[in-house]
């Protein structure tokens, strides 16, 4: 028995420009080999407004079937406004792998629509989310922020956690900081820090961030140094700001160490951040050779004078 609500169109009688369509488009060619030999199995979806065929789901197939010079069999179906295409679309997508662009781009829809209640309860089970998760926190903060930092979070640049600390920023020293995620990809951990630490060294100075970065080791990457390094160099530069007598206790402490356990494998920390006074010592070894020389290494290093030094770090704090 026919279906009334599915016909044969040409492929240019289906409009598919719609701002509902929020998943990347599919290469076409992917499809071409089974439409060739099978035809086309799943109709396409799509709504009928003001005489006009405006696609819901099956881009890629409109598309393959558009280079084959086929007709696309189309299934109309109902949807009251923008919003409601939109969250058909997206069921109709959903055994697709949900990255941040596409959780971005959803949010960025569907904020413009609907206020941040609404928002959450709509877009998270679309986004494979629940709606009172701390990630879905992050991203109606993120709906807070200007776009200008959403193409560094498409890119992988930034973390969405970072949200956490931006928000709490001005529109100034979000902008100023633009120019650390332009180029260089940040973990979330090292890009929590490195904001959190400018932002409360920033409350206790009561200095912009701008005033702060301007003062002090945060030159841009150069030329021979690895983004991995210059990540680094900008998380170890706003820690100092942010913990100025840690920092220097670390720095004395890793000048000692670097003396005291030259030629070994043995590393020296201290534990607590100096508040203890104590210290742990340890190697790696995986046979008997390596450990009596490891052995061997902590007996040449055992009377050093260095250790009276690290000690006293603790002492002095």
């Amino acid at each position: 028995m026919s279906n009334p609500n599915v016909c044969s169109l040409s492929p240019a009688e289906i409009d598919c420009s719609g701002p509902w369509l929020l998943c990347p488009e599919n290469p076409a060619e992917t499809l071409i080999p089974s439409l060739k030999e099978h035809g086309q199995l799943v109709p396409v979806l799509a709504v009928k407004e003001s005489g006009k065929t405006l696609l819901i789901a099956g881009r890629s197939r409109v598309a393959a079937a558009s280079k084959l010079g086929l007709d696309v069999l189309v299934r109309y179906i109902e949807a009251a406004d923008d919003t409601a295409k939109a969250v058909l679309h997206l069921e109709e997508n959903c055994t697709r792998s949900v990255d941040e662009s596409l959780k971005l781009a959803t949010m960025r829809f569907f904020s413009a629509r609907m206020d941040s209640a609404e928002l959450a309860e709509t877009a998270a089970p679309l986004m494979s989310l629940k709606p009172k998760s701390r990630d879905m926190k992050f991203w109606l903060d993120w709906m807070e922020l200007t776009p200008e930092y959403d193409e560094f979070l498409r890119l992988g640049h930034i973390p969405l956690a970072a949200v956490s600390v931006l928000i709490k920023l001005d529109a100034a020293d979000r902008k100023e900081l633009i120019r650390f995620f332009e180029k260089l990809s940040w973990s979330r951990s090292n890009a929590v820090n490195f904001l959190t630490w400018l932002y409360e060294t920033s409350r206790r100075e009561k200095k912009s961030i701008a005033d702060l970065i301007s003062a002090n080791s945060f030159e841009p990457a150069g030329q021979k140094e690895s983004p991995k390094d210059a990540v680094g160099r900008f998380c170890k530069a706003a820690k100092e700001l942010r913990y100025p007598q840690l920092s220097e206790l670390e720095g004395t402490h890793n000048r000692i160490v670097s003396e005291l356990c030259a030629g070994t494998k043995w590393q020296v920390l201290p534990v607590g951040n100096f508040e203890t006074g104590e210290v742990m010592i340890q190697t790696r070894f995986k046979n008997r050779e390596m450990m009596s020389k490891a052995i061997a290494d902590l007996e040449s290093i055992v009377d050093s004078s260095g250790w009276d030094g690290l000690f006293e770090l603790g002492r002095d704090k």
